[in-house]
């Protein structure tokens, strides 16, 4: 019987501690049925054959969850979400700074961090809509974010810091462009931005009425 799907190419691991590691393994109906040589000898006409390209296959689970409280957070600030480019991201920032000059720190949640060549997005691409007060706009994962001049310089961030522990500034030519922290990596005391205090039942509203008609978490 021929294996719909094989997986060749690289290094699987499997977690079983008598068979740690296979170069192959293949799937059929939905369930792992052969690895290592055994895999191979299952190809067949119709099977699709994935390359790993020397890469890793691991096992894994899905983890479906949501942060309902930070969701809320998220939507209260600029509305990056949708954006399709940083060139767009610099643009909604701007209109939302104009808007609100009362706000001291600009905040955004969710924009893809792969919209800039290698995922580096520069500090000043900001400064030049928003100079004057700090920018921090996080990414759909929530582990990195991208900040403008001001940001770093009200965190005590240059060039020369060393990068926090569990986490990476992206250095541009001049100075770090892009903060990317573990959860633990906070900005200094007294460098966090200060979110608006609305009751706890304001933002739990805005989570559970998401925009563009969107599901609701469940």
């Amino acid at each position: 019987m021929h294996a719909d799907i094989v997986f060749t190419g690289g290094t699987v691991r499997t977690g079983a501690a008598d068979a740690l590691v296979h170069d192959a393994l293949a799937v059929t109906d939905g369930r792992i049925t052969a690895l290592g040589a055994q895999a191979l000898a299952a190809r067949g006409p119709r099977t699709t054959v994935v390359d790993l390209d020397r890469g890793a296959l691991l096992p894994a689970f899905g983890d479906g969850h949501v942060h309902p409280v930070m969701g809320g957070l998220g939507l209260a600030g600029v509305p990056v979400r949708d954006c399709t480019s940083a060139d767009e991201i610099v643009e909604v920032v701007r209109g939302w700074a104009a808007e609100h000059p009362e706000t001291e720190w600009i905040t955004g949640d969710g924009f893809d961090p792969w919209l800039a060549p290698d995922g580096r997005f520069d500090a000043r691409w900001l400064d030049a809509a928003v100079p004057d007060r700090p920018v921090v706009l996080r990414t759909m994962d929530h582990h990195t974010a991208w900040v403008n001049s001001e940001a770093l310089r009200r965190a005590g961030y240059t060039a020369t810091t060393p990068d926090p522990a569990g986490g990476r500034s992206c250095a541009g030519t001049d100075r770090p462009s892009r903060w990317a922290p573990c959860a633990s990596s906070a900005p200094r005391p007294g460098a966090r931005p200060s979110f608006p205090r609305r009751p706890t039942r304001r933002r739990w509203r805005r989570c559970a009425k998401p925009p563009h008609g969107s599901p609701r978490p469940v």
